[in-house]
């Protein structure tokens, strides 16, 4: 399902176009997140953008909170059932109750300075038994080769305009074009592997349990004995607002 109202034009800070992830249609890989996180499971989604995969997880029986810091984002969860917006900044979120999963897409484990502050959020809302979904760059890519190439995502077209790798961080850019209108967002990461994963995680208290698909793109962790902290109550919903 893709969002149809008119173009917002907003590009959130990090350089996203609200228009393009209205756009994507329904992730595939919310069938295997599906099936790797507890039957109705209450969900949090950190960095949900316009809630593909809130909504998707919803409609499949959860009872999901998505948080976003782009009020634009969220507009495109105003009509979804079993969705609970929240607009906070995903680092200082505290919603003093736990969850039986946490969701982090769209690679923000690879931000060095991103990455471990949402691992420690998402490990502070999780339940003792709960698991964390986390999307990541597989580290096998071969991203100078993917230049110039395109690929579509419903009617998105996404181009590789720009990839540099050295060492294990990449720096490159992408091109979206959606009708005839295009957006460029360029981007850097850190390329880990399965070991610099397995750091990364145990750094906030959480440890790697395996890749829920083939290509390594996303993985599963859970908390390490010990590390599941109690959350207090800063982040405020739209409900809260009156909205």
């Amino acid at each position: 399902m893709t969002d149809q109202r008119r173009p917002s034009g907003v590009v959130a800070p990090d350089g996203s176009p609200v228009d393009i992830y209205r756009a994507l249609p329904r992730p595939a890989e919310a069938d295997l997140i599906n099936a790797a996180i507890p039957a109705d499971a209450t969900v949090l989604d950190l960095g949900c953008g316009t809630g593909r995969f809130a909504r998707a997880l919803a409609e499949l029986g959860h009872e999901v909170t998505a948080v976003d810091h782009e009020p634009a984002m969220l507009e495109a969860l105003d009509d979804a059932d079993g969705v609970e917006p929240v607009g906070a900044d995903i680092t200082a979120l505290d919603l003093g109750r736990s969850f039986g999963a946490v969701l982090l897409a769209s690679h923000l484990v690879n931000d060095d300075d991103l990455g471990p502050r949402a691992l420690a959020v998402a490990r502070d809302h999780l339940a003792r038994d709960g698991v964390v979904v986390a999307e990541v760059y597989p580290p096998s890519t071969d991203w100078p080769a993917a230049v110039g190439r395109r690929s579509e995502l419903g009617p998105v077209g996404v181009t590789v305009t720009e990839a540099e790798v050295d060492g294990d961080v990449l720096t490159a850019a992408v091109r979206y074009d959606l009708g005839d209108r295009t957006w460029d967002q360029p981007f850097r990461a850190r390329l880990l592997d399965e070991a610099g994963i397995t750091a990364r995680l145990a750094g906030v208290g959480l440890r790697f349990d395996g890749w829920l698909d083939e290509g390594r793109g996303w993985l599963i962790a859970r908390p390490r004995l010990g590390s599941v902290q109690g959350a207090g109550s800063t982040a405020t919903t739209r409900a809260d607002q009156g909205q």
